[in-house]
């Protein structure tokens, strides 16, 4: 195959669809992030559209005055505009659902929405927000419903638990600066997905594969300076939330830091996931340059097919390219490498 054709025979359309304000809001934060290849659209009962940023498509459904935290009105107002939704879903290749569930909007739209997708043939993945404990049991209920129903009608359910941004002495944290923080976290997921997917051909390939049917998923995030910066990102990364990520399919990270960030601190913060996760686990790397971030490294950590086994990453692969199977070869680097083992013994120099 021609270069050109090659190129447009493994290039991804991905196009990311926010529900709810808490969806509008991620989407605003996604905007930030430059994020030129991908298109966005933001739906909302209420009035979130209006304040979505340039460049991201708006469709406000129903009469502006929300759904009132009922999915059932949602659903009724949604279908009005099924179709004018799965205009903006063909020729993806990829839909990423993003949404706060626990409310009428989000928790309603987004299996209806992914049902739509699924059907369209693309790779849908639900990006997700559980709600704060404070928010109540009848959010947590209805958050709890709406998730089980996109695990059976999307490849993955990316899912953010809102409390875990309390764990760490965050607890001092305003009520605005809590709900940002869960937008910047999905969003900064989000971000790291879309980079891997707009990679290499092989590389895409591999992270599609990985996603497919993938079930359960988890993101955490974390932050650091100083010095082993990345490897202390890592580790607060982990130590944010109350999962134990023991069995995961594959990982994708976003390592984010100033000018001087390196190659060497993207490699240990590499390292210290392995360490973590296994070294059979296969680990998708981006990184950016950000100046205003100084000493400053920002991790962003993607799990995926949590508590399933690795499997083989070929389905998504052309003829033409022939690459080696990822899910089994153990992935090592400098830090981690194993002590080498004597082969010979000791050679005897002369005296005197």
């Amino acid at each position: 195959m021609k270069l050109e054709q090659l190129t447009e025979a493994t290039s991804v359309v991905v196009k990311i669809i926010g529900l709810g304000g808490a969806g509008c809001s991620s989407l605003n934060r996604l905007s930030e992030t430059r994020l030129n290849h991908s298109r966005m659209l933001g739906i909302d009962t209420g009035s979130a559209t209006a304040s979505l940023s340039s460049g991201v498509d708006a469709l406000p459904i129903g009469n502006g005055c929300s759904s009132g935290g009922d999915p059932e009105t949602a659903v009724q107002l949604f279908k009005q505009y099924e179709s004018r939704v799965g205009e903006f879903i063909v020729g993806a290749d990829v839909v990423i659902i993003l949404a706060g569930l626990g409310r009428g909007t989000g928790s309603a739209l987004a299996p209806e929405i992914a049902r739509l997708s699924k059907r369209s043939g693309a790779l849908t993945i639900a990006a997700v927000n559980m709600p704060f404990e404070f928010e109540g049991r009848v959010r947590a209920k209805t958050a709890s419903e709406a998730h089980d129903i996109l695990k059976h009608c999307t490849d993955t359910v990316l899912t953010m638990c809102n409390d875990d941004l309390l764990i760490g002495g965050a607890v001092g944290v305003s009520l605005s600066d809590a709900f940002y923080n869960a937008d910047m976290n999905i969003a900064g997921a989000v971000h790291a997905i879309t980079l891997a997917l707009e990679s290499s051909p092989e590389r895409s390939l591999a992270v599609q594969n990985s996603l497919l049917n993938a079930g359960e998923s988890a993101v955490v995030s974390g932050s650091s300076t100083g010095l082993q910066a990345g490897s202390m990102a890592v580790a607060n990364a982990f130590a944010s939330t109350s999962n134990d990520f023991v069995c995961v399919r594959t990982v994708v990270v976003h390592v984010e830091g100033g000018i001087g960030l390196s190659l060497g601190q993207v490699t240990e913060t590499v390292a210290k996931i392995h360490e973590e996760v296994g070294l059979e686990v296969p680990v998708y790397v981006s990184s950016e340059r950000l100046i205003g971030l100084g000493q400053e490294i920002n991790v962003t950590i993607v799990f995926s097919g949590i508590g399933k086994a690795a499997v083989n990453e070929t389905a998504f692969t052309p003829s033409q390219l022939i690459h080696r199977d990822i899910a089994t070869t153990p992935k090592m680097s400098v830090f981690n490498t194993q002590a080498p083992l004597r082969t010979r013994g000791p050679v005897l120099l002369p005296t005197g």
